[in-house]
């Protein structure tokens, strides 16, 4: 034994103390920590026998001190009779016994058993100090890395389904939330142990979905399935575990009859791209703050190392600034990669979204009125609805769901409504929608409706038919294979130029909803409208014979869109250059025979410094050539080079081909082909993207068309397109494929109600903004003649006019008024009756 273990005999020692002298020298204070060891395995079977039993006070100190110590000085065998000894005072003899016979075992990837929905007796009555005290003792140890994170998985679970203690269940949660965290931090993932947590969490999710029903209550597994859930949604969040595995999870407990942990699922899949996008932001604009914020030490001594750390910070900005900028611009002009990539889509990454869809809505349809609440039910519905639009499936028995639901009386019908929207797509039969308009139609679209509801009925309609533009086609554009009519109940002409007659509605939301479903016509079948209602564009389109696709119809594509038109341009650019380039060959050749003797003739009126220029004439010296700026280099070319350059420059042979007079069959051919033999670069795409847009805006105003058409016969076709590659939208909005919000398909004129809340909010703004002052300079007049005294305001103009004039001020001018007009009532006699 040292000197320090025989000086401390002499006086017993604290606890504390006792933690100091085993962390100094483990192997001398061996005897006193076994001590205590068996002091605190006497007192944890005395608390087994008697729980009820008020514990010691010095139990919760011992439990702590022994956590601190074995997980520190004497790691290992001692470190886990210890976490044993307090796994089996929380959970009891059978669990803890069944838990320490697989942490062997897990360590080499064995699977943990299922969890148990009980607890002893013992367990349950412990005394809420004595446990808690357990559990901080145990996550010290696990933090400490004493314990194997499987080993306190279950018991864990198992405390949070079972033990009524809320305290004690959040804290159980963030322990294995932030484990998982630090597990899975720097980029350094453990796949191995990440696959063994994911399978005990679907397991629990598993068992919550076989074992609950409809509208029964919450059992412990459910509750521990909603606490897996919630793990599991809060990690994919914070970007830990956003992999199919955790969709799969998810995608199981939304699946679940039980619905509480189906809702939490659900509004994970439907909120989870803007709850990211909300977090990204928030952690860049927190670090820029951060950054942005430097304390100048305007107001303290001057000294050369905070000067140094001003200057450091400045760069340090100016630095991330540059950056910040850079990725604002990069993500702006790149429209073909950043526009298009979303936040890990949780949605897009199910593993069969057909199969879960049924499942859901067939729990939907067979529930009755008490099973689910209404919340629940649209929730179900919404998520349905955002699959099918997203993954583009058929799913034909929700269509006559959705119509039970559009009653002109119904609750959030704003909302069925946007989700008849985002159910649709170009797959769905037009026959199935058919229905959806009719009812819409039927009890949004009438004169007994309110204004607000009939243009949120049309709103519906154009947002449903620019889904599925199919529904437009009419019997016209219907026919087989042999050129018969294909006979359809649908009369669409009607029903279109019926919508199209309340874009004159009295009503300004009506007539607003009324013009975007004629916008919306003209741009997609413009026949279907008469012709004072098609418009220019509509004009133009009609006569190029615009009209939506057939259901099943496709428009295979040869090539790249636009390959055609950036071999005219380049073509047209090419033979640009190859003019200039000839003018200016012929300019120079023309001087070529002056210029080759070395002489320049001068003119009579120019001045002549030297003897040698009275002549006329100026000899060239070769130093001052060398002096003057150099001519461009002259290849000189053949006779045979020469004529290929004329027949290049007027456009006969070579790559100047006329591509104006080309046929749409020759210009699919040269599409196909330019597509199939190069390789387009990202400013090559931008160029075909602005020559596809500026054709389609053509087709649809004949006076652009005849403007290019003009252009064209001049050989100016591609004068306006400029070579700079960069677009101007900053729409940095998120959007998520295949949502539809309420607010969309909203009537847009009428001013909205505020709530209460609302007004207070408002309130409380203006009388913040006011207090504070936020404009500079000093009080403004109105604040002025507020704070002005009265006596020098009451004989003001305003006041007076606030107050009124007297009577006899009022009868004065009425009789100075009464004489101007010619003396009032004298000036016309009274005539009397005899």
């Amino acid at each position: 034994m040292s000197e320090t273990a025989s000086c401390a005999r002499s006086a017993p020692l604290k606890l504390s103390q006792l933690q100091n002298f085993c962390k100094r020298d483990p192997a001398g204070y061996k005897d006193d920590y076994d001590a205590q060891s068996r002091r605190l395995t006497s007192l944890v079977g005395i608390l087994l026998l008697s729980p009820n039993a008020d514990p010691s006070p010095s139990l919760v100190e011992l439990i702590q001190f022994m956590a601190a110590v074995s997980s520190s000085s004497y790691k290992g065998e001692e470190s886990d009779r210890v976490a044993a000894l307090l796994m089996e005072l929380l959970v009891g003899t059978s669990n803890s016994a069944s838990s320490s016979a697989t942490s062997a075992a897990n360590e080499s990837a064995a699977t943990i058993p299922l969890l148990q929905s009980t607890l002893p007796l013992a367990a349950l009555q412990l005394h809420r100090d004595i446990r808690k005290a357990c559990v901080s003792a145990l996550i010290l140890m696990r933090n400490k890395g004493a314990v194997p994170p499987l080993r306190l998985l279950q018991s864990f679970f198992q405390l949070m389904a079972v033990v009524p203690d809320k305290n004690l269940r959040e804290s159980l949660y963030h322990h294995i939330v932030n484990d998982i965290r630090n597990i899975n931090k720097n980029g350094k993932k453990d796949e191995k142990l990440n696959r063994t947590i994911q399978s005990f969490f679907h397991r629990i999710v598993a068992a919550s979905a076989n074992e609950s029903t409809a509208g029964a209550e919450d059992s412990p597994t459910d509750y521990a399935a909603k606490r897996a859930v919630q793990m599991i949604c809060d990690l994919y969040r914070r970007n830990v575990w956003n992999d199919e595995r955790s969709v799969h999870i998810l995608a199981t407990a939304a699946a679940s009859p039980n619905a509480s942990v189906a809702s939490r699922a659900l509004r994970f899949f439907l909120n989870i791209e803007e709850a990211m996008a909300l977090d990204k932001q928030n952690s860049e604009t927190n670090e820029w703050e951060g950054i942005d914020n430097i304390n100048l030490h305007l107001h303290s001594k001057k000294t050369k190392g905070k000067q140094r750390l001003i200057e450091k910070q400045i760069r340090n900005r100016k630095k991330k600034q540059n950056a910040r900028e850079h990725g604002i611009i990069a993500n702006r002009e790149d429209k073909g990669v950043e526009a298009s990539k979303k936040l890990f889509p949780a949605i897009e990454l199910l593993h069969d979204p057909q199969g879960l869809v049924e499942t859901i809505l067939k729990r939907v349809k067979s529930s009755g009125s008490n099973t689910y609440k209404f919340e629940v039910k649209m929730l179900m519905l919404n998520f349905v609805t955002r699959v099918v639009g997203n993954h583009e499936l058929i799913l034909l028995p929700l269509y006559p769901l959705l119509q039970r639901y559009m009653g002109g009386h119904q609750r959030d019908v704003t909302a069925i409504l946007a989700y008849s929207v985002q159910s649709c797509h170009q797959y769905v039969p037009p026959e199935e929608i058919y229905g959806i308009l009719k009812t819409i139609a039927h009890n949004f679209i009438t004169e007994r409706c309110s204004e607000e509801q009939m243009a949120v009925g049309i709103n519906a309609v154009r947002s449903i038919c620019a889904r599925v533009p199919s529904v437009l086609s009419t019997e016209e554009d219907e026919t087989d294979g042999d050129g018969r009519e294909i006979s359809s109940s649908w009369d669409v002409e009607a029903f279109t130029r019926d919508l199209a007659g309340y874009a004159k509605h009295k009503d300004r939301s009506i007539s607003i909803a009324g013009r975007g479903w004629v916008n919306f016509i003209r741009e997609v079948h413009p026949s279907l409208l008469q012709g004072k209602d098609r418009g220019l564009v509509g004009a133009g389109l009609h006569k190029a014979g615009e009209r939506p696709l057939r259901y099943g119809e496709v428009r295979a594509a040869l090539g790249v869109e636009g390959a055609d038109l950036l071999a005219a341009y380049e073509a047209s650019k090419k033979r640009k250059e190859k003019g200039g380039k000839k003018n200016s060959v012929g300019s120079d050749s023309e001087g070529d025979d002056d210029s080759e003797s070395g002489w320049v003739e001068m003119n009579d009126g120019e001045e002549g410094g030297d003897d040698e220029s009275e002549s006329g004439w100026v000899e060239m010296n070769d130093e001052e050539d060398e002096s003057d700026e150099e001519a461009p280099d002259l290849v000189l070319l053949g006779d045979d080079e020469e004529g290929k350059e004329e027949e290049d420059v007027d456009g006969e042979k070579g790559d100047t081909v006329d591509y104006s007079k080309l046929s749409k069959k020759e210009r699919a051919k040269m599409q196909q082909e330019v597509s199939s033999t190069r390789i387009f670069t990202a400013s090559e795409f931008a160029k075909m993207h602005k020559l596809v847009a500026r054709q389609q805006q053509a087709r649809r105003d004949p006076r652009l068309a005849a403007k290019l058409k003009r252009a064209i016969a001049k050989g100016e076709e591609f004068d306006d397109i400029s070579d700079s590659d960069s677009d101007d939208s900053d729409d940095e909005d998120i959007h998520i494929k295949g949502a539809v919000n309420n607010t969309d398909i909203m009537a847009d004129a009428k001013r909205k109600r505020m709530s209460k809340a609302e007004k207070l909010e408002k309130i409380i703004e203006g009388r913040v903004k006011f207090e504070t002052n936020e404009r500079a300079g000093g009080s403004t007049n109105t604040e002025k003649k507020r704070k002005k005294n009265f006596a020098m305001s009451k004989y003001s103009f305003d006041a007076r006019k606030k107050v009124g004039e007297k009577t006899t001020a009022k009868m004065g001018r009425k009789q100075e008024r009464s004489k101007l007009d010619g003396g009032g009532r004298d000036a016309k006699k009274r005539r009397r009756k005899f």
